[in-house]
């Protein structure tokens, strides 16, 4: 597996844990752990734009991420955390896991 893949997996990951723990109602922890799992997430993303200029046939909206990242920040702007926890489980992941899949 390439390098670029590994790094879009590991945070697909800590954005999978951060979605575990608002589930599970732990609030604080679940923040912070998000805090820090952000800049993993804009790792990823710029990754993703690598990546895409490097294979022709690489397909990565960018448009559909940008808007995601958008409503989940308008979530926790607002204190809507079971919004933020659902746009990053079905938005956000299961994108990501649609396009590792065509990592390849």
């Amino acid at each position: 597996m390439g390098k670029q893949k590994e790094i879009v997996e590991k945070s697909v990951k800590e954005v999978e844990e951060v979605v575990e723990l608002f589930y599970q109602q732990k609030l604080q922890e679940a923040l912070d752990k998000f805090e820090t799992t952000i800049s993993g997430m804009m790792t990823a993303i710029d990754t993703l734009f690598t990546f895409r200029a490097e294979h022709e046939g690489f397909v990565f909206d960018e448009v559909k991420i940008t808007n995601t990242l958008k409503e989940a920040m308008e979530a926790l702007q607002n204190g809507d955390m079971v919004l933020l926890a659902d746009i990053l489980q079905y938005d956000y992941l299961e994108y990501m896991q649609e396009v590792l899949e065509n990592m390849e």
